[in-house]
């Protein structure tokens, strides 16, 4: 399956988590700015990966596995970041339980274990800890504190820094179609997040009735 088709099926995790959160009846409902938030992200993340430039592989087993993914925000959501555990302790157990099966799988297919020299530990210490350990933290705390629903959308930002970064370190080029899909990505977002004005509580009233 070619990686734009991969980053799309990401993209859609905001659709699959309100949509899961709707019908279990986990979410009451979403405004209507919220909707359009979540579709006019979406819109930014399919310009973004083009993928009607390479659309394989949309019918295999990796585009199932990839949906399946972008479902897992609700019950993460229900059955996890609302139970009381701290988020360290949760993703502890999640990346030690992924670890453990990948190690089974790996022992299944026969893959060639990698050559661990400075360079790659390096790396996968770095990856581990700051880009998968430190954002599982942030991420269950997030679904904590805002829902599924808006943590979801975090999904929409992954390509926004990726372009960033790929332009400020390693100067690749930018179009048109990602700064028009980084354009409505933004504007998707900002939309999902809700900005209801708390009213101040009244204090009760000390005066008797006369």
């Amino acid at each position: 399956m070619a990686s734009a088709t991969a980053g799309m099926l990401n993209a859609t995790t905001p659709l699959w988590t309100v949509v899961i959160a709707l019908g279990t009846r986990h979410q009451r409902t979403i405004t209507a700015r919220q909707a359009a938030g979540l579709v006019i992200g979406f819109g930014g993340a399919v310009l973004i990966f083009s993928p009607w430039q390479s659309a394989s592989g949309l019918a295999s087993a990796e585009a199932i596995a990839c949906l399946a993914a972008a479902a897992s925000y609700v019950y993460m959501d229900r059955f996890m970041a609302r139970r009381g555990i701290g988020p360290v302790v949760l993703s502890a157990c999640q990346l030690g339980a992924a670890s453990v099966l990948l190690a089974i799988v790996l022992g299944i297919t026969g893959v060639q274990s990698p050559r661990l020299d400075a360079a790659v530990v390096a790396s996968v210490l770095i990856l581990g800890l700051i880009g998968t350990g430190a954002a599982y933290v942030l991420n269950y705390q997030i679904i904590a504190s805002v829902g599924a629903t808006v943590a979801s959308t975090v999904t929409y930002l992954l390509p926004v820094v990726a372009i960033v970064l790929g332009f400020l370190v390693l100067g690749e080029h930018i179009t048109l179609l990602d700064l028009g899909g980084i354009a409505l990505i933004l504007a998707g977002v900002a939309l999902t997040r809700n900005r209801a004005v708390r009213e101040p509580a009244r204090e009760p009233s000390t005066r008797e009735p006369g």
